[in-house]
């Protein structure tokens, strides 16, 4: 049976975290969340799910990678070429939520903040204790690893931090979502509620 109310996310990560966030802030789960596989598939498929006829609100969580502004025109254009007329040049701080008479609603979240370059590794970091001494080493550790010998992108450097720290908890290399569970990720830092208060708004929820 097709879906009403869909979530998309770029992968199986961001899939467990956000179902690990839902389960642990009560939100009524009244839209299935669905991994697509990669930001390529997500973007290369969306204008498909916007035109399914039983669709009523879909919302989208992707990264900003390099670039928030990068990645918003990307989507708007094709939300834009789907149709929709009244999509804003720039992301609400608060997660955008876009309404259009006749089409589905459209919610869109790009990780970290809607603002920072980042992805989901640079938004569950920020649940993390500033004043945790193993974050802050950690930091260092790969710091000084990515001038002794970097192995992996630049880029990938906030993925390369929280792994290294998940590495030092008491069950090492737990999965985000896992460690979310575990309560070794707050699930309730200011910047999870944040993400948590637009889902609520984009499907009208309230908690159960």
């Amino acid at each position: 049976m097709a879906d009403k109310f869909l979530l998309l996310v770029e992968g199986k990560d961001d899939f467990h975290v956000m179902m690990q966030l839902l389960e642990h802030h009560r939100v009524p789960q009244k839209f299935r969340v669905k991994d697509k596989q990669g930001i390529d598939n997500l973007l290369e498929t969306l204008d498909v799910e916007l035109l399914e006829g039983s669709l009523e609100c879909l919302g989208i969580i992707v990264d900003a990678d390099v670039a928030t502004a990068f990645r918003w025109d990307a989507i708007r254009n094709i939300l834009v070429q789907s149709g929709y007329v009244s999509v804003p040049a720039t992301p609400s701080p608060t997660g955008t939520v876009i309404e259009q008479k006749g089409k589905p609603r459209v919610g869109i979240w790009i990780m970290p903040d809607n603002s920072a370059a980042g992805m989901l590794e640079d938004f569950v970091g920020s649940f993390i204790s500033k004043d945790d001494v193993l974050w802050e080493y950690a930091g260092t550790c790969v710091d000084a690893a990515m001038i002794l010998d970097c192995r992996f992108p630049v880029g990938q450097r906030s993925k390369a931090l929280i792994h290294t720290w998940l590495s030092w908890q008491k069950e090492p290399g737990t999965p985000l979502g896992l460690a979310i569970r575990n309560h070794e990720l707050n699930a309730y830092a200011p910047e999870a509620v944040r993400l948590v208060e637009w889902l609520r708004r984009l499907f009208n929820l309230t908690s159960d």
